[in-house]
């Protein structure tokens, strides 16, 4: 059973999902920012950095995703769907989102294929890794609370005798 969550909670989603997408880009500005300078206003510094609106925007999107996260995945709206259907919605509108934000943001041409096919393997590795640290993560919540129940269940035999 899943702890109901507070404020801090979510503020510590927003963060997380803030910080890996800093890191990317960072990454990004390092290895493209100064041939990517006129295509894209992330990259309008160049090598030399990040520009604080680009935070901020990023910020913003990171908001949104910790959003769309709570709606699909909580039983509030969905809650006859499966995993697979609510990761499916989430993604197709998290993709919407950056598509959304692109075009305002002028974070990346819109009108290219291969600017969307970059922003899709990034996006789909970022996913990738995301997903096998969840499942990871699971795993090792799950053997936890199965050797406390293995330990319930000794101690209750032992109470028994």
């Amino acid at each position: 059973m899943e702890e109901r969550k507070r404020l801090p909670d979510y503020l510590a989603e927003i963060f997380i999902v803030f910080g890996v997408t800093l890191a990317v880009i960072a990454v990004m500005c390092a290895a493209v920012g100064d041939e990517a300078r006129e295509a894209s206003t992330m990259f309008e510094l160049g090598k030399r950095g990040i520009p604080l609106h680009t935070v901020a925007e990023y910020f913003f999107s990171s908001v949104c995703v910790t959003i769309l996260r709570i709606v699909f995945f909580s039983d509030v709206l969905f809650r006859r769907r499966s995993v697979a259907k609510r990761t499916v919605g989430m993604l197709a509108s998290v993709i919407a989102l950056i598509g959304l934000c692109a075009y305002h943001f002028g974070w990346f041409p819109v009108d290219e294929p291969e600017c969307w096919g970059i922003f899709l393997v990034c996006f789909g590795i970022c996913f990738a890794v995301s997903a096998a640290a969840s499942t990871i993560k699971e795993r090792l919540e799950n053997k936890k609370l199965e050797s406390g129940l293995q330990s319930l269940k000794e101690k209750k035999y032992e109470n028994m005798d």
